[in-house]
């Protein structure tokens, strides 16, 4: 395989997140072995029977670029013990009808922002992605967020949460290429 096309996924919808620092901090460790698609779902709506065909615009334009990704990566914080909603509704549209093809045994990675206490949630996703045929990478990060992140808004990064980030990206690439779709 060339270098992949990864589709990355932020549980949350604002780009100022811990999510959307962890998911540059992903991009900056793959660097140019991979390229990177944001998927923006914001605008994506809840999923009911009567909408669900023919599909919205925000529908269509996000499962293109799941097809056109050879693999996923989520990164996920827990709500509740849960997966934020907004990330269930997203698989629930792509796992609707038709809509399966576009993720259908494609690779999959989870980072979660919360640490032990997040693992619920990437429990979860990992369930639910793996029930609608992706094929989990069996190595997930939950990191947690400094106290001290919180207050500022700014997450900086140890030496531990940089090199568990670079492992999990160095062995979801390897993964990727031994689980390439045909």
């Amino acid at each position: 395989m060339a270098r992949p096309n990864i589709a990355f996924v932020e549980s949350s919808l604002s780009g100022n997140s811990f999510e959307a620092d962890l998911a540059r901090k992903a991009i900056e460790t793959l660097g140019d072995r991979a390229d990177i698609t944001e998927v923006d779902y914001k605008d994506l709506p809840l999923l009911n029977e009567k909408e669900e065909f023919p599909d919205p615009d925000a529908a269509l334009a996000i499962l293109d670029k799941f097809k056109n990704a050879d693999a996923v990566w989520v990164f996920v914080s827990e709500y509740k013990h849960n997966i934020p909603v907004a990330v269930k509704n997203l698989f629930d549209w792509l796992t609707t009808g038709d809509r399966q093809q576009a993720i259908d045994q494609k690779p999959v990675a989870i980072t979660g922002v919360g640490g032990f206490k997040g693992i619920f949630g990437r429990i979860q996703l990992g369930d639910l992605l793996e029930d609608n045929g992706m094929r989990v990478f069996p190595v997930e990060v939950g990191l947690s967020v400094p106290e001290e992140a919180f207050q500022t808004g700014d997450w900086v990064f140890n030496e531990a949460d940089i090199e568990a980030v670079r492992m999990q990206a160095e062995d979801f690439l390897k993964f990727i290429s031994m689980n390439e779709v045909k």
